[in-house]
Order: structure tokens, then C-alpha cells, then sequence
């Protein structure tokens, strides 16, 4: 087991989501946000089934420019529901994860937050629930 899978646990692999400190950091949406799909092999992407989550919530990707200590890194985040944020928008995020993968040979990290949303205000859960702090 590689420290990039994480660890087993009752014979299954659990992988590890690292939490991310964006309280010295902003987000500049670069793409609009576009609904992740469930790979179907054999069929075109555009007959996937929509990907969701533990509850059943459809997941968006959003690509952002994360910028910070004179630094600036493009990311794409996954996040619940549609987050409604326009291309060129700074918008807050709120529980970004960065969670290392593996696979047939390949490797990389994948973001995931649980709401994204206008810069300034706190970002808005899908179904109206506030974000946490």
C-alpha cells in the first residue's frame, strides 16, 4: 500500500482527503462550471449519467486559478450542486480537499470543496444551507 492510496481498512482502501487552508488564498473562476459525468464504456460522453455524491447530489467541476504568495496554480474542483459562478468571478471556497490518485500508472491530485461561491460572503451550500466555518 503506497502513502498515496492511504490506508486499508476491513480489507478495503481508504483513500486520504488532505484539508486545505484557503484563509491566505483567493479563486478566480477561469471556465464555467460543468456537471461531472459518470464514465459509461461504450457510450459517448454526452450519454453518461451524471456523477453524484454520498447523497445523491450531482457533482459540478469548477476551474479555478488559486492565488497566493506570489504564486498562482490552475485547479479543477469538484463541489455539490451547481455553484452558479461566472468565468472571471473571485469566489470563496469553503472545505477544499486535496485528495492524491492513482492509476494505470498515473497519478495526480484531485480537489474537492464543499461550496464555492461569491468572494466576500460565505459560500452557500446547495439546498440553502450555509457553508460551516
Amino acid at each position: 500500500m503506497s502513502a498515496q492510496t492511504g490506508c486499508a481498512r476491513e480489507g478495503k482502501e481508504m483513500l486520504v482527503r488532505l484539508p486545505i487552508d484557503t484563509s491566505r488564498l483567493k479563486f478566480l473562476v477561469v471556465a464555467e462550471a460543468e456537471p461531472l459525468r459518470q464514465y459509461e464504456e461504450g457510450k459517448p460522453r454526452e450519454s453518461w449519467a451524471p456523477r453524484t455524491d454520498g447523497n445523491g447530489e450531482v457533482l459540478w467541476r469548477v476551474q479555478l486559478v488559486a492565488l497566493g504568495d506570489g504564486e498562482a496554480e490552475i485547479i479543477r474542483v469538484a463541489v455539490p450542486g451547481d455553484p452558479k459562478v461566472a468565468q472571471g468571478e473571485m469566489v470563496g471556497v469553503d472545505g477544499l480537499t486535496a485528495q492524491p490518485w492513482e492509476m494505470d500508472g498515473r497519478s495526480g491530485m484531485a480537489f474537492r470543496a464543499s461550496a464555492i461561491g461569491e468572494a466576500g460572503r460565505r459560500p452557500v451550500r446547495s439546498g440553502g444551507e450555509k457553508a460551516a466555518a
